[in-house]
């Protein structure tokens, strides 16, 4: 089960002091700047992003899963905020070029908020006080012997060393699957805790490394700043990722305590909103509500509404220019929040017993303009990207919401290198 269906349980957070009075936004102009702030460009181009790259930096993290049924986690993220020229296969390298074959420079690093991510190399200091707090909590339960032998068979290794090479080294029996040897919970916890990173791999094979070796100077001493300027720096982050967040959205997404996440706002001297229908104060960048030049005035009576910067025009867009959106992106990743921002709910049901699924195995949402319009449940069986069913959201036609589906699927499976089928389960919705 992953964190985003499970939890962590989510206690509000106190709301941050502030002096000055919320302004007043509708849930439409959220929506638009929440999928502005995505970037997601036309199937035709050109994008906002030149690479995977691009993309993680700009969104911030990006959640990865082992699932392949369409393809990995990583691909159908960094996909979506790409044009259809993108390639599948381009994906990983862009991530990870430090691993063969290129051997580059680092651009990423793994860890976790509860579940594992990659995020840009240049956010290492951002998640300091994040691998503190796993250290205070379960360092003690290493090892001391088995912690040291662990650093010194990584050092010896120049690139940095599988899990595999370091239990072989220590005589450990292998992990397989889920069961995992007592050296890879060491080593996976000492990536949680900072003591090793992962920043490249071979093919999907993580290599663990040597902090000191792994990532460049000025980020590891970046690391020192002070706590509160941590904590405010990565509440700007957050903010310029999700565009408009509560203190509790904040908290999930980096799977922070609410009072760092309350104190974080606090400090980064964001703009406080009260979202139409929502309980929570909301929170942005300022440079999200500077006025566009010559707007025209509001009708009488109506509220003024902030004019952002980057924004999508509110409702859906033509069928063509629709793209799937897949269950581990920034979009969906937070089951609350999808629903709060999109009114969509979803769940992702590939755990659950056939039977009792509602949608299907994998579910991927369809995104038109600023709308979640539907879902589509859907596989990849060789050269095809097999439509299975098609469900349509309440206020949306089953024509116009397959019309939609296709075209995100045509598009995706163009960066898959596959064809598209609609099965006739589909067709007969």
């Amino acid at each position: 089960m992953t964190e985003s269906e499970a939890g962590p349980a989510r206690s509000t957070p106190a709301p941050p002091a502030t002096t000055t009075p919320a302004l007043p936004v509708s849930t439409d102009w959220v929506r638009a700047v929440v999928t502005g702030a995505q970037h997601i460009p036309a199937p035709a181009g050109p994008g906002f992003y030149a690479s995977a790259a691009g993309v993680l930096r700009g969104i911030g993290l990006i959640q990865l899963d082992p699932l392949t049924r369409v393809s990995t986690a990583q691909r159908l993220t960094t996909l979506t905020r790409l044009p259809r020229s993108a390639r599948a296969e381009d994906i990983d390298s862009s991530l990870w070029p430090a691993g063969a074959p290129l051997h580059g420079a680092p651009v990423s690093f793994e860890a976790f908020t509860k579940v594992a991510c990659v995020f840009p190399i240049e956010d290492w200091p951002l998640l300091q006080l994040r691998r503190e707090r796993v250290r205070e909590t379960y360092a003690l339960s290493l090892d001391p012997k088995m912690r040291a032998q662990i650093r010194e068979v990584v050092a010896a290794a120049e690139s940095g060393a599988q899990i595999g090479a370091i239990e072989a080294a220590m005589g450990a029996t292998r992990t397989t699957g889920w069961n995992w040897s007592e050296i890879k919970h060491a080593a996976e916890l000492m990536v949680r805790t900072g003591e090793l990173v992962i920043t490249a791999r071979n093919g999907i094979i993580r290599l663990f490394d040597l902090p000191e070796r792994a990532l460049p100077a000025p980020i590891l001493e970046a690391a020192h700043l002070p706590r509160d300027q941590l904590r405010a720096d990565l509440a700007r982050r957050a903010a310029g990722t999700l565009a408009v967040m509560t203190a509790a959205d904040f908290a999930h997404h980096y799977h922070l305590s609410t009072a760092d996440a309350a104190r974080g706002i606090a400090l980064a001297g964001l703009t406080a909103l009260q979202v139409q229908g929502w309980k929570d104060l909301a929170y942005c960048h300022p440079q999200l509500l500077d006025p566009v030049p010559d707007r025209a005035a509001p009708e009488e009576g109506a509220t003024p509404q902030p004019s952002p910067h980057t924004t999508s025009p509110p409702g859906t867009a033509p069928a063509a220019q629709s793209r799937l959106i897949g269950p581990f992106d920034p979009l969906l990743r937070d089951r609350g929040r999808a629903r709060r921002i999109f009114d969509f709910d979803y769940s992702f049901e590939a755990y659950v017993p056939k039977d009792k699924r509602l949608y299907g195995h994998y579910v991927m949402a369809v995104l038109s303009g600023t709308e979640m319009v539907g879902r589509v449940d859907l596989q990849r069986v060789g050269g095809v990207l097999q439509l299975n069913r098609i469900f349509p959201e309440r206020g949306h036609s089953t024509r116009a919401v397959t019309a939609r589906a296709r075209a995100g699927a045509g598009t995706l499976g163009a960066q898959l290198g596959t064809e598209v089928e609609l099965r006739d389960a589909a067709r007969d919705r």
